[in-house]
C-alpha cells in the first residue's frame, strides 16, 4: 500500500513548535514541505534534528521551493501533489492578515516571539498593499484547487487552513480575514458532499485535534 502524504504549503509562515508538534499525528505519512526555502533554513535544520532520529518507519521529510502566492509556484505545487498521491491532508499556512513594510519574524521563518508586536505600519505603500492582497487571495484559491484535484474520501482527510496567530490590525487585514472565513464557509459544502473536511482554524486548535486519534 502506498504511503500517504501530508502536504504543507506556505512553510515560510510555519512556526518551529508547530512544525515539530505536527509530525507525530502524521508519523507514518510522507511529510512534504513547500514554500520559500531561503527563508526557513534554521527551521529546516531544527525540524530535522528534533523529529527524525532514525526510528523504525520514520520517513525523511521532503522540502520543495514552491511559493503558493505566485503562478509559477502554484503550478509546481499542483504537479507535486499529483506526484505524491495518495494525499492524506493538505495544510495551508496563511501569511499575516496585514501587509507590512518588512518581514515579520514569522515571515522570515523564525519561531514566533512570545511578545507579539501591537502595531503595524500606519501607512503601507500602495504597491505593497496590492501585492499582499493579490498574493493572499491567490495562495488560498490555487492551493485549494490543487488539493481538490487529488483528494479521495478513501485515503484523504481533507484540507486545513491555519490562520495567523495575530489578529488583523488594519482595514485590509480585517477584510482579508472576513474574505477567508466567508470563502471557507461557502467552499466547505463541496468538500462535505465528497465526505472530506475543509477546516479553517488556529494552529493550536489543529495540534490539539490531531493529537487525539481521529480514525
Amino acid at each position: 500500500m502506498a504511503i500517504a502524504s501530508c502536504i504543507w504549503i506556505g512553510i515560510e509562515h510555519l512556526a518551529k513548535d508547530l512544525a515539530v508538534g505536527a509530525v507525530s499525528p502524521h508519523r507514518r505519512s510522507r511529510q512534504v514541505f513547500c514554500g520559500r526555502l531561503a527563508a526557513i533554513e534554521g527551521l529546516r535544520v531544527a525540524f530535522n534534528e528534533q523529529t527524525f532520529n532514525g526510528q523504525s518507519g520514520d520517513l525523511a521529510p521532503e522540502w520543495h521551493d514552491a511559493d503558493a502566492g505566485t503562478t509559477i509556484g502554484a503550478g509546481l505545487l499542483s504537479d507535486l501533489l499529483r506526484q505524491r498521491r495518495p494525499v492524506e491532508e493538505v495544510v495551508l499556512m496563511l501569511p499575516p492578515w496585514d501587509a507590512r513594510h518588512h518581514p515579520t519574524p514569522l515571515e522570515a521563518g523564525f519561531q514566533v516571539p512570545s511578545e507579539v508586536p501591537s502595531e503595524v505600519p500606519s501607512e503601507v505603500p500602495l504597491e505593497v498593499t496590492l501585492d499582499h492582497t493579490r498574493s493572499f487571495v491567490e495562495r488560498i484559491a490555487m492551493s485549494a484547487a490543487a488539493a481538490r484535484a487529488v483528494m479521495s474520501p478513501s485515503e484523504s482527510i481533507g484540507m486545513t487552513i491555519l490562520s495567523p496567530t495575530t489578529p488583523a490590525l488594519t482595514a485590509l487585514g480585517a477584510g482579508l480575514q472576513a474574505l477567508t472565513e466567508t470563502w471557507a464557509d461557502v467552499e466547505r459544502s463541496w468538500w462535505q458532499e465528497r465526505h472530506l473536511q475543509l477546516a479553517l482554524m488556529q494552529p493550536a486548535q489543529w495540534l490539539s485535534e490531531r493529537a487525539a486519534p481521529t480514525r
